[in-house]
Order: structure tokens, then C-alpha cells, then sequence
């Protein structure tokens, strides 16, 4: 089995020019190939933000901008992974109940 190959790098966005104020935005891209057959080759590419610096006359100052979805979907899978095993428990309880 071949694994695919993942590239996973920082990229700099075009600068914006608000007034006067410069913003630089950085976006993570995560790069995943995978080859199916001899003629077939699976992409998968995901992009999301990772921070953004603003350049103001006063400084320059740098906001993280964190992976909320992400955390909130492992959280949710979480919770749904406990409440299955706590049915499967229950479930085995009442037939060992039922059962004596």
C-alpha cells in the first residue's frame, strides 16, 4: 500500500490596503495526493486562515486566528462517542438484569 503524499506549508495572501492601514493575511495549505490506479491521481487540497498581520503608522501588530471548526467538530465527536457507549453499557446492563 502506498501512503499519499501530504505537503503542508504557510503561504502569504496579496496585501490590502484599508486607508492606511496595510493587512497581510496567511492562509495553511494542506496538499494530499494519492494515486488510484495508473491513470488516476486524487487531489485534495485544503485551505484555511491562520493569521493576519495589520501595519498601522503606530506598529505592526499580529491576531492569530484560531481553528474554531475544527475543535468544535472533534468536541462534537467526542460527546457523540461517549453517549454510544454509555447506550451500549446501559444495554448490556438491562439484558444482564433481564437475564438473572
Amino acid at each position: 500500500m502506498i501512503l499519499p503524499e501530504q505537503h503542508t506549508r504557510i503561504l502569504a495572501a496579496d496585501p490590502i490596503q484599508v486607508g492606511d492601514l496595510r493587512l497581510l493575511p496567511s492562509v495553511l495549505v494542506d496538499t494530499k495526493s494519492e494515486r488510484w490506479s495508473e491513470q488516476g491521481l486524487f487531489n485534495k487540497v485544503s485551505i484555511r486562515p491562520v493569521s493576519i498581520v495589520v501595519e498601522s503608522p503606530d506598529g505592526a501588530r499580529w491576531h492569530e486566528i484560531p481553528n474554531t471548526a475544527s475543535d468544535e467538530i472533534s468536541r462534537m465527536m467526542a460527546v457523540a462517542g461517549g453517549i454510544a457507549v454509555v447506550s451500549i453499557l446501559m444495554m448490556a446492563l438491562i439484558r444482564w438484569v433481564r437475564h438473572t
